[in-house]
């Protein structure tokens, strides 16, 4: 492996010379593919930083960068060994050598500069690479590598590339010559497609990279930009969700409701309004939470507060950071609070401005106020009737330092509000639902997309509807004006657009005509499409004709202004207080010496604030059109749609009709075929009787030959049968013969297990004599009781000991239930056991009639002692279990007359003892 790294660097070397033996690009794409196979091993790195290290050299030695060929060649190499490279290696070592340089150059090929976004891609994925295994704590290091890359490429976005909100990158833009100017340009490009995609990857990182650099106010102009670009992306709306939880979503809405910026504001609602619909389809759950802070978002820019203008000490006092007189202090704190102060928990450092110059115009809510009136009509009406009262109700904490009431303005909000609701549609949900029902029920826009969201949104607004309402008219008429006389003149004109007489020349030469003032701007819609296309094309070879230097004054009249401006988002000028350019310097004097000063820098200021407008406008215009290309993109998603159901529609209808068609000549030939298929019935009718003939000939023949392979198969397994069951019969016998001794056996056993039971027996027959004798002598002492009164205590205390005795002998009939219940038990037993040795016994004597033959006269004669002895010892046990029934019978007999004499003696006592 180590002969193919030195091989590879080698021929790395030759190509980048121009050597005449160097290989083609598909050999050495060959040689490349076989070295990352080979570094796919774990013991492989030492090889690859061998490489890595031949490399660099060859780089510095060989590369120039005046020639694009050896850039792109060594660009293609370190692309295809990127499964190799470590992210490290890439951020340390090729980022600064190889990969800026090439971001950075206009001229490079388009593959090339894919190539080196690519490898910035590969730097910023942090997972395990090929040529590195390392452990947990290696890993974190990388980790953390990787994450300072990317915000290395976020502060290279924010601070080095060009800014368009700053002044000072505007004037160094147009110090610039062309290929510079190209360079910073691709520069920036490059920078936000990298991060756009690395986002698409790593929705989470990113996102928390641009909350991080939200808090600066400086950069959150630059970083909306960059979020508009990242929600562009066709592939954006699958990490939707991730942002709408995310805590960047709040910042933003955060900017919206504190910053002062309109031209921050303008970008945030662009925004704002792009991720409404997607948020509705992607994340609604998380739009549904957001939806307070949304109308909230709503009120304050609704009720915009323009900025007035503020005296030279103020704004010096505002913009510079220098101490100025007191009543410009006091100028500056009554203006800052004229906005309601921010909670000091929430620690946001709000944005006054972007830009210097005049005060700017209100940032539109009419779009945004469409997406949210489409999505949630009854909460926003709600809203716009009572807001103070709707965001109490949703539990909405206030953001600023003072209640609900005194931060929004009521009456203000419907004022506002009231126009631009004249300029919609009724909503038909209004109707039909309230605020809570809306939130709780299902959504009705839960099976729509983005781009049916997107369209049914603007046929809210009254201009869009009327203007679809008369497209479909002038359909109508022009269909039925076509299908009456077409002419010619007229298909040579798009529908809908007024005829122009004049020339193509004319109307290229003057696309903007500045007509006297209280007349309209006339300004030609073709040729703002065509270079707006030709712009959007980013080819080089476009050439700007007539630059006419007074267009700009004529379309944008500026105040006139009296002081230079400042780039007042420079931390470095504000932490050290010195000014960047000379009418700072003067600016900054005390009031007593500025005032020589102001003549000379009257021009330079109002030169400022022409360029701050112009700089606003051009990102106001810009922003414009990403969301204009971007609900453009979401409309033709829509129409296409529209389109293919009505292709397949008219489709369906053609496919009808041939079918129809079809079908009538299916059901002649239907016809044809059924008789054709009638006729061969009948024939095939008559073939089938001659071989149900022969078949049935033949059936009668198998049928014989089956019914006497039967017979002879019953025959054998009728033989079969006889043989086995003889054989079953003997082997029973035997076993029956075996069961019966060992239950012989089992009997003897348990009758001398039974016989001291028996013995038992006599001493309770005893015991029932002396019971009986104990009873005549009780009876004889109540009839002597009965006889004689004064033997009435007597007779008390002998009831008792009867009483006494008798509860003794209710124990003792009790137990003696037990011993018959028991003795029934073994009475049952023993009857079970005698059944079965009876059938035993005479199975015994079958087996012994046919074993005869085969038994000795001896055997015969004890088996046949011991059957009579058995014999014998079962009538005794019979007899015995007799005399227990008759016991147990006589014993019941006894205890039943002795409770009715109880019973009796119980009666006649009671008189007596009343007596």
């Amino acid at each position: 492996m180590a002969s193919s790294a030195t091989e590879l660097a080698r021929q790395l070397r030759r190509t980048l010379q121009g050597s005449p033996e160097a290989p083609t690009r598909e050999e050495f794409q060959d040689l490349i593919g076989t070295f990352v196979r080979n570094c796919s091993e774990p013991s492989s790195s030492d090889i690859f930083h061998d490489l890595e290290s031949e490399l660099v050299s060859i780089h510095n030695e060989v590369v120039h960068h005046d020639d694009l060929t050896q850039d792109e060649t060594f660009l293609f190499v370190l692309y295809n060994l990127r499964q190799v490279i470590p992210p490290s290696s890439l951020i340390s070592t090729w980022f600064e050598l190889a990969l800026r340089h090439a971001l950075r150059e206009p001229k490079l090929s388009v593959p090339a500069v894919n190539h080196a976004k690519e490898l910035v891609l590969a730097a910023l994925d942090s997972g395990p690479s090929g040529a590195e295994l390392s452990s947990d704590a290696e890993q974190d290091k990388k980790k953390e590598k990787v994450g300072d890359f990317r915000r290395r490429l976020m502060d290279l976005y924010l601070l080095d590339a060009y800014n368009e909100s700053s002044g000072d990158d505007v004037l160094e833009w147009a110090e610039l010559d062309a290929h510079q100017q190209g360079e910073k340009a691709c520069w920036k490009m490059n920078l936000e497609n990298v991060l756009v995609r690395a986002g698409l990857e790593r929705p989470q990182d990113f996102l928390t990279e641009i909350y991080h650099c939200f808090i600066l106010p400086s950069s959150r102009l630059q970083l909306l930009i960059l979020l508009n670009a990242y929600t562009s992306d066709i592939a954006f709306p699958a990490n939707a969700p991730i942002l709408a939880s995310h805590p960047l979503m709040t910042s933003l809405l955060h900017s919206l409701l504190f910053d002062n910026s309109s031209t921050v504001c303008t970008a945030a609602l662009a925004l704002l309004t792009k991720l409404l619909p997607i948020f509705a389809v992607k994340a609604c759950q998380d739009l549904k939470r957001l939806l307070p802070q949304l109308l909230t978002v709503l009120g304050r820019t609704v009720c915009w507060r323009d900025r007035s203008s503020l005296p030279e000490a103020e704004r010096v006092n505002e913009f510079v950071g220098t101490p100025g007189d007191p009543e410009d202090i006091d100028l500056v704190e009554r203006a800052n609070t004229s906005w309601p102060p921010i909670r000091e928990d929430l620690e946001w450092d709000r944005l006054e401005q972007t830009f210097l110059g005049p005060a700017s115009s209100a940032p539109s809510v009419h779009r945004y106020f469409t997406f949210l009136y489409y999505l949630f009509p009854c909460n926003t009406i709600r809203f716009m009737r009572y807001p103070v009262s709707y965001l109490r109700e949703s539990g909405m904490e206030s953001p600023y330092a003072v209640d609900w009431e005194d931060a929004l303005d009521e009456e203000k909000i419907r004022s506002k509000c009231e126009p631009i609701m004249r300029g919609h549609v009724l909503h038909p949900l209004l109707i039909w639902r309230g605020p809570v029902e809306e939130l709780s029920q299902p959504d009705f826009f839960a099976q729509h997309d983005i781009a049916q969201i997107v369209g049914d949104a603007t046929m809210l607004d009254t201009r869009n509807a009327s203007l679809a309402m008369s497209e479909r008219d002038n359909h109508l008429g022009r269909a039925r004006a076509d299908v009456l006389a077409p002419s010619p003149t007229d298909a040579a004109a798009p529908a809908g657009f007024p005829q122009d007489m004049s020339s193509p020349a004319d109307r290229a030469s003057t696309p903007i005509s500045i007509a006297a003032p209280g007349s309209k701007l006339r300004i030609s819609l073709q040729d703002m499409i065509a270079t707006s296309v030709a712009l959007k094309s980013g080819l080089d070879n476009i050439e700007i004709i007539d630059p006419s230097p007074a267009w700009s004054g004529a379309l944008f009249p500026q105040p006139p202004r009296t002081r230079s401006p400042s780039r007042d988002d420079n931390p470095d000028n504000q932490a050290a207080g010195t000014p960047s350019t000379d009418a700072d310097a003067e600016s900054v004097r005390p009031v007593s010496e500025r005032e020589p000063v102001r003549g000379r820098t009257d021009d330079s200021s109002r030169v400022a604030q022409a360029l701050a407008g112009l700089q606003r406008e051009v990102l106001t215009l810009r922003n414009d059109l990403n969301l204009e290309l971007w609900m453009t993109r979401e409309n033709v998603r829509h129409l296409g749609r529209l389109y293919e159901d009505r292709v397949l529609s008219k489709t369906a209808e053609f496919e009808r009709q041939g079918l129809h068609n079809k079908m009538r000549e299916y059901k002649a030939e239907v016809f044809r075929l059924q008789k054709e298929l009638q006729d061969h019935k009948d024939q095939t009718s008559t073939v089938k009787g001659h071989f149900a003939d022969w078949n049935k000939k033949l059936q009668d023949k198998l049928t014989e030959f089956r019914n006497e392979k039967k017979s002879w198969i019953a025959e054998a397994a009728a033989m079969r049968a006889a043989d086995k069951e003889a054989k079953d019969t003997f082997m029973a016998q035997r076993k029956l013969l075996e069961e019966a001794t060992q239950r012989v056996f089992q009997l003897e056993t348990k009758i001398k297990e039974n016989a001291h039971k028996v013995d038992r027996l006599h001493d309770y027959e005893l015991q029932i004599d002396q019971l009986i004798k104990l009873q005549r002598l009780w009876e004889t002492d109540v009839q002597k009781l009965n006889g004689q009164a004064q033997y009435l205590q007597v007779f008390a205390s002998e009831y008792r000991k009867m009483e006494l005795r008798l509860e003794c002998q209710e124990k003792t009939q009790a137990e003696m239930q037990q011993y018959v219940q028991s003795y029934r038990q073994q009475i049952g037993i023993l009857e079970s056991q005698l059944a079965l040795a009876q059938k035993q016994l005479e199975g015994g004597k079958n087996v012994a009639t046919l074993g005869r033959l085969s038994m000795t006269q001896t055997e015969y004669k004890k088996l046949a002692a011991t059957n009579q002895r058995l014999r014998d010892e079962n009538s005794e046990l019979g007899e015995e279990v007799e005399e227990v029934k008759a016991m147990v019978d006589y014993l019941k007999q006894e205890v039943k007359d002795l409770r009715a004499q109880v019973a009796g003696s119980r009666r006649t006592e009671s008189p007596e003892v009343r007596a």
